[in-house]
């Protein structure tokens, strides 16, 4: 995926790229409401994902680009708890990642929010 994005990236990873693309198209409808610039971005046709991730992950991913906030973060931690086998990847703009699970997300309600609260000191969470 891209790296020139200027907001938050989400990407839902899965191995099955249909059901990637169904989840983030679900977690995109929550999030439209609150975040008009919320938008897909998709791989494009033919790219192999994790190419040029260096450790990232080798399943499908489907990324959501948006511009975060309290509310917005609050859907993505329901969503994602909702779904406990589903993992998404966080993407700061400052390029920090955080990989995270539904079953994390029930056991630690607040990590997404600590996450993308931190303005990017230096620390990486990954």
């Amino acid at each position: 995926m891209p790296d020139h994005h200027t907001g938050y990236l989400i990407s839902v990873v899965d191995d099955d790229p249909l059901r990637a693309r169904k989840d983030a198209r679900e977690l995109l409808a929550a999030l439209g409401e609150v975040d008009p610039t919320a938008r897909l971005d998709l791989p494009g046709p033919g790219t192999p994902v994790g190419a040029g991730d260096k450790g990232g992950p080798s399943a499908e991913t489907v990324g959501l680009m948006l511009s975060a906030g309290s509310f917005v973060v609050a859907l993505v931690q329901t969503w994602l708890a909702r779904v406990p086998q589903r993992t998404i990847v966080v993407k700061r703009p400052d390029g920090a990642t955080l990989q995270i699970t539904g079953k994390e997300a029930r056991e630690d309600d607040t990590l997404v929010e600590r996450f993308l609260a931190d303005d990017g000191d230096g620390t990486t969470a990954s």
